[in-house]
């Protein structure tokens, strides 16, 4: 690094922070003015200051590291050359000129994928061209210049070793600067395209998805708005795990929501989720035991709902009409009549629009009709005044008289309430077709899961569901009831999403169906293996006809190499991809063998010790199952650790060392990990199941793993205790 050099960049770094304080006073002046400006208009008034008042926010946050790269950029057809310094805020002047890029800006893309020398970015004007001059890192803290290097003068892995050096608390947040070049590929993928991304555990798909976000609300913040983005989750503890990220990305309103809530908050119904973690234990003793919970997350069960609806669509009309005092008004006939000519003019995408239209429909048929259905009105009052007494017969002509009055109207009174007693809850309608599923499906299938089926019927009688009956639900209710107000989403990024079924997928697109969908999963992952997916090419064939693009993340930058050799002998034992480690070397894996109860405690009692000489400020004991997470917390807890237990009750981590079970740990990561029993019995490694589960164990440390067995370590981790 030239001295001469340095001097001038520390220079250049004065200035703009000087520029930045600038604008943040003439931010603060606007902010003081508006409401003279504006006067009484409220309305105004409240939304500049909030406008300018989050401008000075991100500034505030920004303006002691301003900035982390320049591109020197000589555009084709122009003299001078530009000097960009690259932000995770873009700033300007009074002027409008230029004092930072923000890093989602289209000419930043050069710093993450171009070269010095001949080079080129993506304009909303079109491809520009030029020659890149210089294209430079900064190590800035608290507005002083540590250090900078120029990219081109040493490899991508050597420059990503400081930010992967640091502790996990602030590992997301250091992302735009060391962002890679096949993950700036998917950020910067165009809204209009649904795509899918495998990657391997540590690739950065959860900081890659929220990234993508950001991009997609900073480009198209003229068209789309921040709360038509949707980002759905595994679990509520994962969603607020990652809830402080957008905001630190200039994004606000985007909504953050698991699955379960989002199937809540559009079936609006009173209903209570059943406890996984019996299933997914069921599912680790025996994979054949939950056959019922996958077929209802896939197609052919969305298949047999499709015959379902037809047959309702058909049938929804009942055979008596509408009637009013006693009399009938409009027979079934008439009314099955509308209904049906309706399916021809136009193709309805759910049965209350259809409905609906019949209703408007046969308002108007009374009314262009009123004489003869007077008629036939009359008629029925005269057989019924020849049989009655003339007390009676006053009664039936003050009937007849109310009908008229009615009729005149259009009965619209009667006409609504006749439709609006049509569809029963969604509830009951997927317990009507619970009841009949027989008809729907094999026989022979049928026969092996009718127990269950009862079961289910039982318990969401109860208004208590599965996870596997969501998609169902909110599939009927979007062709039943239609999708409302989730028209408007416009991207939907799903992460963790190779636990979801083909029909999880399938229902969702049918609700967002204006949306296109960014979905992030690792099918080494996959530990819900009653619901989750097999393969992404039934994705990309059952819910996006194909119209979606694969993509890779192959590069681990989670861990060392020496922890991510070591978990790639589980993918490789169950032939899924291995992962490529950035080049950061570590301790090696520590595998430690323990006779007793008490003397695993005393071993992880050794290396909590350590890690805590070690400053590691997120620790985790992963255990296999909740009971013995409990177990080892209770007695570590008795030798007076500070501890925490995390379980599926829980929404929130703030560091510490904690125990929790290896399918909670998916998607989180800690600088130190301790998997507390690795054992063949314990992670039967004929298993897929189970080799998954020791998967997301082993590949959750940043640092340093400790892994402990008795008698004898999983098959394929043997010959590494051997070497």
């Amino acid at each position: 690094m030239d001295n001469i050099e340095f001097q001038k960049e520390k220079e250049n770094l004065k200035n703009i922070i000087e520029k930045y304080e600038d604008v943040m006073e003439y931010y603060n002046q606007r902010i003081d003015a508006i409401p003279r400006i504006y006067m009484n208009n409220e309305a105004m008034i409240k939304n500049s200051i909030e406008m300018y008042s989050e401008k000075l926010r991100l500034m505030e946050k920004s303006v002691d590291k301003p900035y982390f790269a320049r591109l020197d950029f000589a555009r084709d057809g122009e003299t001078k050359t530009e000097q960009l310094y690259i932000g995770k805020v873009g700033v300007m002047d009074e002027d409008n000129n230029n004092i930072t890029i923000d890093w989602r800006a289209p000419v930043s893309s050069m710093y993450y994928d171009s070269n010095i020398g001949r080079a080129s970015y993506k304009a909303p004007e079109g491809i520009c061209t030029g020659e890149l001059l210089i294209k430079r890192q900064y190590d800035i803290e608290n507005r002083e210049l540590k250090s900078y290097q120029d990219v081109d003068t040493v490899s991508n892995d050597e420059l990503l070793k400081p930010y992967l050096g640091a502790s996990a608390d602030n590992r997301l947040k250091n992302i735009v600067s060391t962002i890679q070049q096949e993950q700036n590929a998917i950020i910067r993928e165009p809204l209009n395209e649904n795509i899918i991304i495998q990657g391997v555990a540590g690739s950065g798909k959860t900081t890659v998805a929220l990234h993508r976000i950001a991009y997609l609300v900073y480009n198209y913040r003229d068209s789309i708005k921040p709360n038509q983005y949707l980002v759905i989750g595994p679990n509520k503890f994962f969603v607020n795990y990652i809830s402080g990220v957008l905001p630190d990305l200039d994004v606000e309103n985007v909504k953050q929501l698991t699955y379960e809530e989002l199937c809540a908050e559009f079936l609006n119904e009173n209903i209570k989720l059943i406890d996984e973690d019996k299933k997914l234990i069921q599912s680790i003793v025996n994979e054949n035991l939950l056959k019922y919970e996958k077929f209802k997350v896939s197609m052919k069960f969305k298949e047999a709902i499709d015959k379902f609806i037809k047959e309702m669509k058909e049938n929804i009309i009942p055979e008596k009409g509408i009637e009013i005092k006693g009399y009938e008004v409009i027979t079934s006939n008439v009314i099955k009549n509308i209904y049906f000519s309706i399916e021809k003019l136009s193709n309805y995408d759910n049965i209350k629009t259809k409905l609906n239209r019949t209703n408007l429909m046969l308002s108007k048929y009374i009314e262009d009709n009123y004489d003869v259905i007077m008629a036939k009105v009359k008629e029925q009052y005269q057989k019924n005044i020849n049989i009655v007494s003339k007390e009676i017969n006053k009664n039936e002509l003050e009937k007849l008289s109310f009908i008229e009055r009615e009729l005149k109207n259009g009965c619209k009174k009667y006409v609504k309430k006749y439709f609006s007693s049509l569809i029963p809850s969604i509830l009951n309608v997927y317990i009507t077709f619970l009841n009949n599923i027989k008809k729907y499906i094999s026989f022979d299938f049928f026969d092996n899961i009718k127990e269950k089926v009862q079961k289910n019927i039982s318990n969401i009688k109860n208004r208590n569901v599965e996870f596997e009956d969501l998609s169902a639900l909110i599939y009927l209710k979007s062709k039943i009831l239609g999708i409302e107000q989730y028209d408007q989403y416009r991207q939907v990024a799903i992460d963790e999403a190779q636990d979801f079924g083909d029909f999880s997928f399938y229902a969702l697109k049918y609700l967002l169906k204006n949306a296109t969908f960014s979905i992030f999963g690792d099918l080494a992952q996959s530990i819900y293996q009653y619901r989750g997916i097999e393969n992404w090419n039934s994705v990309a064939s059952n819910t996006f006809n194909d119209k979606c693009e694969m993509k890779y993340l192959l590069k681990s930058y989670r861990t060392t190499t020496e922890i991510m050799n070591s978990a790639n002998n589980i993918t490789n034992h169950i032939n899924l991809n291995t992962a490529k480690p950035v080049i950061r070397h570590g301790k090696n894996v520590n595998y430690i063998k323990y006779n007793t109860s008490d003397e695993q405690i005393n071993t992880i009692k050794d290396i909590l010790k350590q890690y805590n000489e070690k400053e590691y400020k997120t620790v985790a004991i992963i255990c296999k199952n909740e009971e013995e997470a409990t177990s080892i917390n209770n007695k570590l807890k008795n030798e007076s650790l500070v501890i925490n237990n995390i379980t599926d009750s829980d929404t929130q981590y703030n560091g510490g060392i904690c125990t929790i079970t290896s399918y909670l740990a998916k998607g989180l990561e800690f600088d130190g990990v301790v998997v507390a029993d690795a054992s063949e019995c314990e992670y039967n490694s004929s298993k897929a199941i189970d080799m998954k589960l020791l998967y997301v164990a082993m590949t959750r440390p940043l640092h340093e793993l400790n892994i402990l067995y008795n008698n004898n370590i999983v098959k394929p981790l043997q010959q590494e205790v051997q070497v």
